[in-house]
């Protein structure tokens, strides 16, 4: 349900950088340490005003989790600020989400009373508006509401740009010919992109790797050389970014590679090269979902099962993977 959301959102800037009436310019933002700074004891107040009377319990059991799930950290000594960021589960993308709905209520108000148009996901927010001041003053409004959340925007993220330029920040185009199937558009559109990256303007590479790794993997037999080197030399100058890809597009990036086993190898380096557990718990997953596969494209049974015991001796101190993500993907591996 979160990635099918995620997916109207995005369908949703594609639209509005599209149409003249939504505004000249938008202002981008986010929140800074979003999920370390959220108050629980405000969290639950909400939850416990806004869901009905027989859910006390539930609520009650949330609390205690949320204060005592870092006890590595805090000793044991309840905590009253920050959710963790789950790897197994949306519970946490959901609670904040919802932690921001009376922000959304009071800013949204605002900005219709301005005639600006105000849209958010989890916390990225996207202010479309005629002229840059109208948009610095709901910047300046949108982080006074925000401090009695105990809330600060993230200034280094906060920007400004033409609705044209944003189009191109977030790779618009590339999504646009992707959507529409056409694979001639898409190349065209791809190379803008590089080109327009090259000559030193932001833009959000994540984003159109992501989308061209998936279409790259459809296409099959009829995608190019041109769309695979674009895949392969940003997997080899930014590592990091194989370890924000989840189960499925791991596979989609070995399918596509021209050696499917030093792609896998890269992968499991880069993943137990972050301190971060969900980057390994989507490795783990990547073994558990989609070994036969793995072991048509050359990566074999042995290898996965030596770089499950890999991640399971680098994550020694990680309750989940050793209990929730090792056990099931071992299994797995016939």
């Amino acid at each position: 349900m979160w990635l099918d959301e995620f997916r109207s959102f995005t369908q949703l800037i594609r639209k509005l950088t599209k149409t003249a009436s939504s505004g000249a310019y938008v202002a981008t933002t986010d929140v800074a340490n979003f999920y370390d700074s959220i108050e629980i004891p405000r969290l639950i107040e909400r939850l416990r005003r806004d869901m009905p009377s027989d859910s006390h319990e539930e609520i009650e059991l949330l609390e205690v989790f949320l204060g005592l799930w870092d006890r590595r950290t805090t000793g044991y000594s309840r905590s009253s600020k920050g959710i963790p960021q789950e790897i197994i589960s949306d519970g946490s993308r959901f609670l904040s989400h919802y932690y921001l709905q009376d922000f959304d209520e009071d800013f949204g108000q605002y900005c219709k009373d301005l005639g600006l148009l105000y849209v958010r996901w989890a916390d990225d927010m996207l202010i479309f508006g005629p002229n840059t001041k109208v948009l610095e003053e709901a910047i300046h409004r949108a982080s006074r509401l925000l401090l009695p959340e105990g809330l600060n925007l993230n200034a280094h993220k906060t920007k400004i740009y033409r609705r044209e330029e944003l189009a191109k920040y977030r790779g618009v185009e590339v999504l646009s010919a992707i959507g529409a199937r056409n694979p001639v558009e898409f190349r065209r559109k791809l190379r803008s992109a590089i080109s327009w990256q090259a000559a030193g303007n932001p833009m959000r590479l994540d984003t159109i790797f992501r989308a061209t790794l998936g279409y790259t993997f459809k296409l099959g037999k009829n995608a190019r050389t041109y769309e695979k080197n674009f895949i392969l030399e940003t997997v080899e100058e930014n590592p990091e970014i194989v370890a924000t890809l989840n189960d499925l597009q791991l596979t989609h990036l070995i399918s596509v590679a021209d050696d499917p086993k030093e792609m896998f190898l890269k992968i499991r380096s880069a993943c137990l090269s972050r301190p971060y557990a969900g980057a390994r718990a989507n490795f783990l997953m990547l073994i558990r979902k989609h070994s036969k596969k793995l072991d048509r494209l050359g990566v074999s049974a042995r290898l996965q099962r030596s770089s499950i015991d890999a991640v399971e001796n680098e994550s020694s101190d990680s309750i989940i993977l050793q209990t929730f993500c090792v056990p099931p993907a071992r299994a797995s591996v016939s």
